[in-house]
């Protein structure tokens, strides 16, 4: 088996047990988490975009989730579809993260992060809460979002099933996403990216156009994180600013570090930690009948972060890919060898 072959397997395999982990459950609380999960993971593949394979450091992906989410939400409460508002909220996502992207033309580094917390803190005091942009954010209360029907099925956040159903097309929407951000990586695009990524100057002496790709990357994980965003309001029936802070894009960066910030898979694993470590913490304060607060999460993904850094500097993921990569190429040499032999 080819390694490609190798991973659709792989890939398809992962994709079934996802799709049917909750189902035995049958709880909306499990349900919702596990849509969350893969909002949170198409954040996290921004990250993997932008940084893991352009070498760009943004500071601000929650607020391009943030951008799809409010445009959503200020559509449907006008009447627009939502799928054709989640169309919209992307494109918007696209734009900004194009506008984000001017800067790191010039700047790079520590530097154009700072741009970026700039870019992140605006919107987070600004743009998603003031009243002048009531329009816009919703105001006070942010936007209510109720039902809505694809092909016949409802899709909610009132009870599981139909939270399920939510879920299931956010798996698929992911899968697809991810297999186009595969096939980029693997393209002339993607070597592109990655000559950016090592050297900027090397890149521009092959006769890369700088300009045309730093901005593709910034449009392109932007556009990413706003398909997270622009179901955010299906699963969670609202949008306020809290969820698209700059703290959380802090989170998204560090988690895509710790799972392996090369890796698409790894978006989805991150995107399991930070939608469920915070509900575990909620269940052992049940259990134990102690307040545990929701700072031991950072805690803990601070001490993850040291010992990840430490012995395992492509990720946790990255680490056991390539560890499973070895194991199948020994397996596989043997194979090889025992077939040369019986030739005449």
């Amino acid at each position: 088996m080819t390694a490609r072959r190798r991973q659709i397997v792989i890939g398809l395999a992962a994709l079934a047990v996802a799709a049917l982990a909750p189902l035995p459950f049958n709880n909306l609380v499990i349900a919702n988490v596990s849509a969350v999960t893969v909002l949170y993971a198409f954040g996290i593949l921004s990250v993997v975009i932008l940084t893991g394979y352009v070498g760009q450091v943004s500071l601000c992906q929650a607020t391009f989730m943030g951008i799809s989410a409010f445009t959503v939400g200020a559509l449907v409460n006008s009447g627009v579809n939502y799928f054709a508002a989640a169309v919209v909220g992307v494109l918007a996502a696209f734009v900004l993260g194009v506008l984000v992207g001017i800067p790191a033309l010039r700047l790079r580094g520590i530097l154009l992060a700072i741009v970026t917390v700039g870019v992140a803190l605006s919107f987070d005091y600004y743009f998603y809460q003031d009243q002048v942009f009531a329009w816009f954010n919703g105001g006070l209360s942010g936007w209510h979002i109720g039902a809505t029907n694809m092909l016949g099925v409802e899709l909610n956040n009132f009870d599981p099933p139909n939270m399920l159903h939510v879920y299931w097309l956010l798996l698929v929407v992911f899968a697809i996403v991810a297999v186009l951000i595969y096939n980029i990586h693997d393209s002339g695009s993607g070597r592109r990216f990655r000559a950016i990524r090592e050297s900027e100057i090397a890149a521009a002496t092959m006769g890369v156009n700088l300009t045309q790709y730093k901005l593709l990357a910034f449009g392109l994980a932007a556009a990413v994180a706003g398909v997270g965003g622009a179901f955010f309001p299906l699963v969670e029936g609202t949008v306020t600013n809290q969820p698209f802070s700059f703290f959380v894009s802090l989170q998204f960066a560090a988690i895509a570090v710790l799972v392996g910030i090369r890796f698409i898979p790894a978006a989805f694993l991150g995107g399991v930690f930070m939608s469920a470590f915070p509900e575990a913490l909620k269940h052992a304060q049940d259990v134990v009948h102690v307040e545990i607060p929701f700072v031991w999460f950072n805690v803990a993904l601070g001490l993850l972060l040291i010992v990840q850094m430490i012995q395992f500097p492509d990720g946790i993921y990255g680490h056991n890919a390539r560890l499973v990569e070895h194991l199948a190429q020994r397996f596989a040499k043997p194979k090889a060898l025992a077939t040369e032999v019986q030739r005449p």
